[in-house]
C-alpha cells in the first residue's frame, strides 16, 4: 500500500511539472490576442516589481528594466508571538516574458527558544535582532494563452540563515510553481498548482519562522476583489501536501535545529485574507490574516513597501507586484 501511494504522489508531482511545458504548446498554437488584464494591474507596460515574498509577478514590464524595493512588517503568530521582518529585494526584468528576482528577509525582532541547558523559567524565550533567512531567488515566465493569464515560476533557497535558531536547513531547496489567473470587471479568480521540496516557498504571503526539508505537493485556489481606487482585497484557501519523509527546522533549547520529522509533519490547510492599499506611486500599505485549521494557529501581519521605480502617475491605480507577499 505504501509504494503505491508513493507512486501516485510522484505520478502527481511529475504531472504538476509538466504543466508549463503544456502552456508552452498551447502558446504556440494560438495566434488570438489576450485582453486580459490582472486585477490591479495596467494594460500599458511598467517597471517590474521586486517580489521578496511572492511568486506572481504580473506587471507586462518593458525590455531590461531594474528596480529595487523594501518591505517592512510585523506578524503575529499565535504559537510564537510577534515578530519584525524586514524584506530588502531587487528585480530584473529581460524582456515582456522573464524576469527575476532576488530577496533576503532580516528579522529584525523576533521571540526564540533559549539555548541556555537550564534556563530559568522566565527566560525560556530569548529575543532576537538582526538574523538573516535563507535568500530567495526566483525566475518568473508570464504567458497569456487565450483567456487567462499564466505565469510558471521557478524559486530557489540558498542556506544563508542562522542554523542555531532553526532559519535553515543548511540546504538549497526548491519549488516551482504554475499560476492561474482570469479577471471579469472586479473580480480576479485564481488558482496555484506548484511542487518542490521546502515550506519556505510555499504560500510566501504568510510569514514563517521555521524552515523544512522534504517533497511535497500545494495547491490554492482564491479570487482577487478590487474594492475601490486603490484598495485590493484577496482571499484563498490552501492545501499543502507532503511526500514522503519530511524535516521542520526550528529553535531549540539543546541547540539542534531539528524540532520535527516524519512523513506528513509538514501537511497544512487552511485559508488567507488579504487588503492592500496603495498610498501612492511608491507605497502601499498591506495586511493579512491566515487560519491553519490543520495545525490550529492564527497569524496576522501588517507591513508597508516602498519601491524604488514607481509606475507613472497615470498608473496610480496599479497595485504593485506583491511585494508583502
Amino acid at each position: 500500500m505504501a509504494s503505491l501511494l508513493q507512486r501516485r504522489a510522484y505520478f502527481c508531482l511529475l504531472l504538476l511539472l509538466g504543466v508549463p511545458l503544456a502552456v508552452a504548446q498551447r502558446l504556440h498554437a494560438t495566434d488570438e490576442p489576450n485582453s486580459q488584464v490582472p486585477l490591479g494591474t495596467s494594460s500599458t507596460s511598467a517597471p517590474a516589481q521586486p517580489s521578496p515574498s511572492s511568486s506572481v509577478t504580473v506587471h507586462p514590464p518593458p525590455l531590461h528594466a531594474w528596480n529595487a524595493g523594501l518591505t517592512v512588517s510585523g506578524f503575529h503568530e499565535s504559537t510564537t508571538g510577534w515578530a519584525t521582518l524586514a524584506m530588502p529585494a531587487v528585480g530584473y526584468t529581460i524582456n515582456d516574458t522573464f524576469a527575476i528576482d532576488a530577496a533576503i528577509p532580516i528579522y529584525m525582532y523576533r521571540l526564540a527558544e533559549s539555548l541556555a541547558a537550564h534556563p530559568k523559567p522566565d527566560e525560556r524565550l530569548v529575543s532576537q535582532r538582526g538574523e538573516p533567512g535563507d535568500a530567495i531567488f526566483g525566475l518568473h515566465a508570464q504567458f497569456t494563452p487565450g483567456l487567462y493569464l499564466y505565469q510558471s515560476t521557478f524559486a530557489f533557497t540558498v542556506p544563508s540563515g542562522d542554523e542555531a535558531y532553526g532559519l535553515t536547513t543548511g540546504r538549497m531547496t526548491f519549488d516551482l510553481n504554475n499560476h492561474f489567473e482570469r479577471t471579469f470587471g472586479r473580480l480576479t479568480p485564481l488558482l496555484e498548482l506548484g511542487a518542490g521540496d521546502s515550506t519556505t516557498l510555499v504560500n510566501r504571503q504568510v510569514n514563517k519562522t521555521y524552515t523544512s526539508l522534504g517533497p511535497l505537493a500545494h495547491f490554492q485556489l482564491g479570487l482577487g476583489i478590487d474594492l475601490m481606487r486603490r484598495v485590493a482585497f484577496e482571499t484563498n484557501v490552501y492545501e499543502q501536501l507532503p511526500i514522503g519523509d519530511q524535516k521542520i527546522y526550528g529553535p531549540s533549547r539543546s541547540g539542534k535545529t531539528m524540532v520535527v520529522k516524519g512523513y506528513n509533519v509538514t501537511e497544512d490547510n487552511g485559508f488567507t485574507n488579504s487588503l492592500d492599499l496603495t498610498l501612492n506611486s511608491h507605497t502601499t500599505l498591506s495586511g493579512y490574516y491566515s487560519r491553519s485549521l490543520r495545525r490550529h494557529t492564527d497569524t496576522a501581519g501588517i507591513g508597508i513597501t516602498y519601491v524604488l521605480h514607481a509606475t507613472p502617475p497615470s498608473e496610480e491605480t496599479s497595485t504593485y507586484d506583491d511585494l508583502f507577499r
